[in-house]
């Protein structure tokens, strides 16, 4: 039997586990690990990235991911800087989440990610909820290997006005004086409320119930750069936002959806009524509304013709 050199597709392969496999030297929660399905060939229809959202987890695109290899698709969806650790006694550990002028590394994390993606030889899609969708955008508007864009409510800017108020300070601050006012919010910690807390120690919702503001901030201003170079894209961009974001602001993601570069752009918008909330990619956290399915379909079927659908 002849002992064939390994193709590029394989090498590609090959790299991704080890991106995969480097993680062992971290405790991470059950969930929140770094994930990846591969066909034995370089797929047709391409590869998928899947980014995840702001202080949750890879779990978040279970369903989705699996949908969407079973279509096709190859899927990897690498676990966000920082996120999903725990400490020794197995609790969440936020203290090496992103913040202030570390927001940087969500950029560098893109460049990595698209690389490895690259490699495996096929157009590529990006997808990402909330912070997720920041990395999505980005990593759209800086490499010209993207096809597909898909943004889940992407967190570009606080849609909390008091928040939104005291960033704005704190990043005039910091242009003025560069990354200085950033990590005074260090000592400032936010939480996702005592249910979430529980849901996170009984392992049902791996990631951090709590944690820095200066990480929200961070993430915030990586959302001002997206918005900045939106025009360089070349893609086309499905995006999806809820009247329920209590999280993201609109305004903002309208304005990167108005000035993306590619003339195939739209919204398409849960309303009021549907309940569907910022984090709408999981079921687990549409708390049994049933939105997902019809979430699904909208996003397999744009990876696929690449027409965004437009619904106000």
């Amino acid at each position: 039997m002849l002992d064939l050199p390994p193709t590029h597709y394989q090498r590609a392969v090959t790299a991704i586990h080890q991106f995969i496999s480097s993680e062992q030297r971290f405790s991470l929660q059950k969930g929140s690990e770094s994930r990846v399905w591969l066909h034995p060939d370089t797929p047709s229809k391409g590869t998928l990235v899947m980014y995840h959202g702001f202080t949750a987890g890879t779990w978040q695109y279970e369903f989705l991911a699996a949908k969407a290899f079973k279509a096709g698709y190859n899927v990897f969806v690498p676990r966000l800087p920082g996120h999903g650790k725990k400490d020794r006694t197995g609790d969440e550990d936020p203290s090496e989440l992103l913040t202030g002028p570390q927001w940087r590394e969500y950029q560098r994390f893109g460049d990595q990610t698209m690389e490895l993606a690259r490699g495996l030889g096929a157009p590529i899609g990006v997808l990402g909820l909330s912070v997720g969708g920041n990395v999505a955008l980005d990593v759209a508007e800086r490499h010209t290997c993207i096809q597909r864009t898909v943004a889940f409510a992407p967190f570009l800017w606080p849609t909390h006005e008091r928040v939104s108020r005291l960033f704005t300070l704190i990043a005039a601050f910091d242009f003025l004086f560069p990354d200085r006012a950033g990590p005074s919010l260090n000592g400032f910690t936010h939480s996702w409320g005592p249910e979430c807390r529980q849901e996170t120690i009984r392992g049902e919702r791996p990631g951090h119930s709590y944690f820095p503001a200066s990480a929200a901030y961070a993430a915030a201003i990586y959302g001002r750069t997206v918005i900045a170079a939106a025009r360089r894209a070349n893609s086309p961009l499905q995006m999806f936002l809820t009247a329920n974001d209590d999280a993201a602001e609109e305004t903002a993601n309208r304005e990167v959806e108005k000035n993306w570069g590619h003339p195939q752009h739209a919204i398409y918008k849960f309303g009021e009524s549907e309940g569907v909330p910022h984090p709408m990619v999981h079921p687990r956290e549409d708390r049994g509304r049933g939105h997902t399915p019809r979430l699904y379909d909208l996003t397999l079927r744009f990876l696929d013709d690449g027409r965004p659908v437009s619904r106000e």
